[in-house]
């Protein structure tokens, strides 16, 4: 697996994804107020993420940036100590067999969870819409009204918000020539590492792992999570920008390559 970089013209994808997330955050803050409030017990996050790369290229970014921080405030020998027990906790998650490569919760908390999200401020958008613009599981502990469901915020406010954050996972995909590599969704630890880890360490993770670890599906247009199908753009117009690309809808419901589909 090649490594991969971040370039100078994801700084504007990255402003862009935190537009989104601010949005979001507003929603969250409100949701915050009720009493349907999320209660921080962790639960949600025992699951393993598929998530677009962009936005594992927007965390991976976010960690050296911490890195430097880090390092300025603290020294060299700290800066490193943390990076590398963040990587290595990235890394563990690489070899969850209790996870099925298809998003089901697992054994293990998220690679990003000690006590507490450590990137609680840029965490992906699936996590913060979790609560706020969907509904939760079974395993969430908040409060239920009468119908066993918690009250969320929807609306054309909330569609404007996600619709501009699948738009900037189109522009992520554009900026990067469309490439498989960059436009793709893909399990989060992985993704995340590909920016961290040279070729040789990459190398030696995929012979060491299960297969299904590094299996992703290529286009943004892919990335249909709850909150995507329940707020994003609807089938009609995600599966005419597919097909700009040569892909159509596979048994599984996957956008894939015709060529792929039909062999």
């Amino acid at each position: 697996m090649t490594k991969r970089e971040i370039h100078s013209s994801d700084l504007h994808i990255f402003n862009r994804l935190e537009f989104a997330y601010n949005k979001i955050r507003v929603f969250q803050a409100n949701h915050n107020e009720t009493e349907f409030k999320c209660l921080n017990s962790g639960k949600c996050c025992k699951i393993g993420l598929k998530i677009h790369l962009a936005e594992c290229a927007h965390i991976a970014f976010r960690m050296r940036q911490e890195y430097y921080l880090r390092m300025e405030n603290e020294g060299k020998d700290s800066a490193d100590t943390w990076i590398e027990s963040r990587i290595k906790a990235l890394t563990d998650r690489m070899y969850d067999d209790s996870w099925d490569g298809d998003e089901q919760t697992t054994d293990l908390h998220c690679a990003f969870w000690d006590d507490g999200c450590t990137i609680y401020g840029y965490r992906p958008l699936v996590c913060r819409a979790y609560g706020t613009i969907i509904d939760v599981d079974v395993t969430c502990p908040r409060k239920r009204n009468d119908y066993g469901t918690i009250e969320h915020f929807a609306g054309k406010s909330v569609e404007d918000s996600v619709q501009e954050f699948q738009l900037t996972l189109k522009q992520y995909a554009e900026y990067n020539g469309k490439s498989p590599e960059y436009d793709v969704v893909i399990y989060m630890p992985l993704g995340v590492l590909s920016f961290l880890l040279d070729e040789v360490q990459l190398e030696e993770l995929y012979q060491q792992t299960k297969d299904e670890m590094w299996e992703g599906y290529e286009g943004w247009f892919n990335y249909q999570s709850t909150f995507t199908k329940l707020h994003g753009f609807k089938d009609e117009f995600i599966e005419a920008e597919a097909k700009l690309r040569g892909m159509i809808v596979n048994k599984e419901g996957k956008l894939q390559r015709e060529e792929d589909v039909n062999e």
